[in-house]
């Protein structure tokens, strides 16, 4: 539990839960530290970089599982009632006839949004860690100044020096369930200061602050000492098809390679929570059906020349 109340960097996030170790503070090295913590979400590691995916993130297919249940309660209740002898589209009272439309015109317009991030979202947003250049490269899918516009891909380059890490945390009531997750941020900092200029999403939807400490752990032990200094560090098993995505929300389940990988690196909190969520099956199938049509349609990403081969240390900066 966090002792202290208020962030050291400012502005301070609204969700703020914790402050991690700072960047530049000394690694334990005799400290046992196992890397498994974020080989799920590890895409390609050598002796320059690292790159992290963070496909794990957003929860893909939600949006398209939405708008058909939003469009199926409209159709079921709406479109007989067109049919039937002296219907009227304007309501008897002229206040419920208004308030009706704009519920209906809101709701139609946050399923549109949230259809159109589920099928443009690129595959994966990764984060590339380099030793060589002592830079992070972040591929954004970047929220437009105004509704209207559509979102864009943006590249961020910042150096290591100026990347600090927090915790924020998201907790609420289901109706059946409190429900808590933390995300771990990567705070971009001016330099020599802990005034925010940035603030990066790297892992989210996370129940447990742990394995998100762990994990910013594993980074600062990679920029400093490399691949052999985070023990146990494997790249993930990167499938598309229809059983990866039936099984997206469920990968303890998965008949595949990668749900072999994900049994053999479950914890016993891991398996606690498996058994938890496993009873929400009739929600995570619907969803992984979802899941494989929203990747299908999902562009990959495609970094810039220049900064890819800058970022996999193919060239000088």
């Amino acid at each position: 539990m966090n002792s202290r109340k208020e962030s050291r960097f400012h502005p301070q996030h609204p969700l703020w839960y914790e402050d991690l170790a700072p960047r530049s503070s000394p690694i334990d090295e005799d400290q046992d530290f196992d890397g498994m913590c974020f080989n799920e979400d590890v895409t390609a590691v050598d002796e320059n970089y690292l790159e992290i995916s963070r496909e794990s993130s957003f929860m893909r297919g939600g949006g398209i599982l939405f708008a058909i249940m939003l469009f199926s309660v409209y159709g079921w209740n709406l479109v007989p009632d067109i049919f039937r002898s002296g219907f009227s589209w304007f309501q008897p009272s002229l206040l419920i006839g208004i308030l009706s439309l704009c519920v209906a015109t809101a709701s139609i317009i946050l399923t549109l949004k949230l259809l159109y991030l589920d099928l443009r979202l690129p595959r994966d947003t990764p984060i590339r860690f380099n030793r060589k250049t002592q830079k992070i490269y972040v591929y954004e899918f970047v929220k437009p100044k105004y509704w209207f516009q559509l979102w864009r891909t943006e590249i961020k380059v910042h150096d290591w020096n100026c990347i600090e890490a927090e915790l924020i945390k998201i907790a609420g009531y289901t109706g059946k369930a409190y429900v808590v997750r933390h995300e771990l941020l990567l705070v971009v900092c001016r330099p020599g200061t802990n005034e925010v200029v940035d603030r990066i999403s790297l892992k989210g939807l996370e129940p447990l602050d742990a394995i998100l400490a762990e994990m910013w752990a594993g980074m600062r032990r990679f920029m400093e000492g490399g691949p052999d200094a985070v023990p146990g560090i494997e790249t993930k098993v990167r499938e598309i098809g229809f059983l990866y995505s039936l099984f997206a929300y469920m990968p303890y389940l998965s008949p595949s390679e990668a749900g072999i990988r994900f049994r053999n690196s479950m914890r016993w909190h891991d398996w606690g929570l498996a058994c938890i969520t496993i009873w929400f099956f009739w929600l995570w199938f619907p969803l992984g059906i979802c899941h494989h049509f929203a990747i299908s349609c999902a562009p990959e990403p495609q970094w810039p020349i220049g900064i890819d081969a800058e970022s996999r240390s193919l060239q000088s900066p």
